[in-house]
Order: C-alpha cells, then structure tokens, then sequence
C-alpha cells in the first residue's frame, strides 16, 4: 500500500494472462513488493450521488485505507489526483455516515504488485471481469514497460473497474450487484 497524495497515472491492460506477465516480470528483473493478497474495497457517496456526479471518488480499502480520487486530468491514460489516508483504527463506515456517506457498491479482487525500474505493476484477479493487469508511474514510460511484459498488443482501458463491471453486467443482460466473489459464485 502507498499512501500519501499524488497524481495518478495508469493504464490498464485486458484479456491478459497472469502466468505469463509474471514470468515475464521476473525475466525483467522487477521486485515483488506486494504479495499477492485479498482487497476489499467499498466506495461511498452521498444519497444524490455528488462524489460521482462531481467525478470524485471516495473509497476505503481492506477498513483502513482511506481515499479520495479527483477528477480525471487526462483521460488518454487515466491521470487523477489520489489522495490517501491510513487510519490505524477507529469506526471509519460510521465515520463516513456521519458526513452522509453510505457504501454504495462493494468490490473485491487479488493483487500482488511489482516494482519494474521504478513503474508500479499490478496484477489483479476480479470477479466476473477476470485478469487484469494495471501500469503506474510516469506517462512516458507505460507503453515500454507494456511492451517489456508482453502487454503491447492487449486491449487497454482507463476505465475503473466499476465501469468494466457495469459493462460487463450491461453485455450479459444481468442485473448489476456487488462485484465480490461470494457473489460470482452465486452467479453460477
């Protein structure tokens, strides 16, 4: 986990295969700096919804991380300010509802993330949407990190994984819920 404020700049990689990405990580020397792990993450709005309206996003991660994303500076790679907080304890949910902030949508997925030459590589495991593979750091050097790792010719978005999930119920003709994995096996 990294905290503190920022810009953010990713892009996410579709239709990939984890096995592969990972070897191809270690062939390029990258580090494993977060093993692979369990995220838990709820986002919160208020009951007209003006986090979203206003393209902001307020999000808790795993009970204790705490952030705020601003809206989107550039949409060609999905460069926004992130700021986060690590609150060590306390009811951070009755917190939020006191402001009038409910959790209006639960999501879960794997992660493990990996340092390659200073850029931050994830690989995430979601329900319903599969693998996914996200580059961060410097706008510049995503692509040729893409291509170090064999991700060049794979379908990208800039969507954050509400949407994808959204577009994926959308496409089945199938109600949307929490995207969790007690979920995606109740599907089945």
């Amino acid at each position: 986990m990294r905290t503190g404020g920022g810009v953010e700049v990713e892009l996410k990689y579709l239709q990939v295969d984890l096995e592969e990405v990972r070897r191809r990580l270690v062939e390029a020397g990258a580090r494993l700096a977060e093993p692979r792990s369990l995220e838990t993450n709820q986002i919160f709005d208020d009951a007209d919804e003006s986090l979203r309206q206003s393209k902001r996003l307020l999000r808790l991660r795993n009970g204790h991380e705490l952030t705020v994303k601003l809206p989107l500076e550039d949409a060609e790679y999905k460069s926004r300010k992130e700021i986060n907080l690590d609150v060590a304890e306390g009811d951070i949910e009755g917190f939020l509802s006191g402001l009038g902030y409910g959790a209006l949508w639960r999501y879960e997925k794997w992660r493990e993330g990996w340092d390659l030459d200073g850029m931050w590589v994830t690989l995430d495991e979601l329900p319903f949407i599969g693998p996914v593979v996200e580059i961060e750091g410097d706008r510049d050097r995503i692509d040729s990190i893409a291509g170090r790792i064999g991700l060049a010719e794979k379908p990208t978005s800039t969507a954050n994984y509400q949407t994808l999930y959204l577009d994926f119920c959308a496409a089945r003709g199938v109600p949307p819920g929490d995207m969790t994995f007690s979920a995606e096996a109740a599907e089945l």
